[in-house]
C-alpha cells in the first residue's frame, strides 16, 4: 500500500494497494551490500514499478525496530531520489539460514525537497512464497 502526495517525488499525487496477480512483490538484501533492504514492486496491468531501498547512516544491518533520519531512495521507473531524513518501521523481518529474506512487514516516510506536501508513504507486507 502507498500514498503519494501532491509534491512529492518521484511517485507523485497517487496511490494504490498493490498485490498478486497483477503485481509482483520482492524484498531483499542487495547482494553487494547486506545492510541496505530492497523493496521492488512491478505492476503488470500499469506497466510500471517501484523501488524503494531502505538504509542506515551508520552502517549498522536494519532489524526490527523504528528508524528516523535514516536513508531511503525511491525510484519510479528511471526517475529516483534520496532523502537522508526518512523515517522507517521495521516490524518484521525473517532471514533463513542461507541469509535469504524470507518475510517482512514494514512502513516508511519518503520526503523528496522542501515543497510542502512531499510525503510518500509505503506499507509493505512480504512473505516469499515457497517460506
Amino acid at each position: 500500500m502507498f500514498d503519494a502526495e501532491a509534491n512529492a517525488f518521484p511517485i507523485t499525487a497517487t496511490s494504490g494497494d498493490w498485490t498478486a496477480p497483477l503485481s509482483e512483490i520482492r524484498v531483499g538484501q542487495r547482494v553487494w551490500d547486506n545492510n541496505t533492504l530492497r523493496v521492488y514492486a512491478e505492476n503488470n496491468e500499469l506497466q510500471t514499478y517501484y523501488v524503494v531501498e531502505l538504509s542506515r547512516h551508520d552502517g549498522q544491518p536494519i532489524t526490527p525496530g523504528t528508524y528516523t533520519d535514516q536513508k531511503a531512495l525511491v525510484i519510479n521507473k528511471s526517475l529516483g531520489c534520496y532523502d537522508n531524513t526518512a523515517d522507517f518501521t521495521v516490524e518484521r523481518l525473517d532471514i533463513d539460514a542461507e541469509g535469504l529474506l524470507t518475510a517482512f512487514d514494514g512502513a516508511v516516510e519518503h520526503r523528496c525537497g522542501p515543497e510542502p506536501d512531499n510525503a510518500l508513504r509505503v506499507k509493505v507486507h512480504f512473505v516469499r512464497g515457497d517460506a
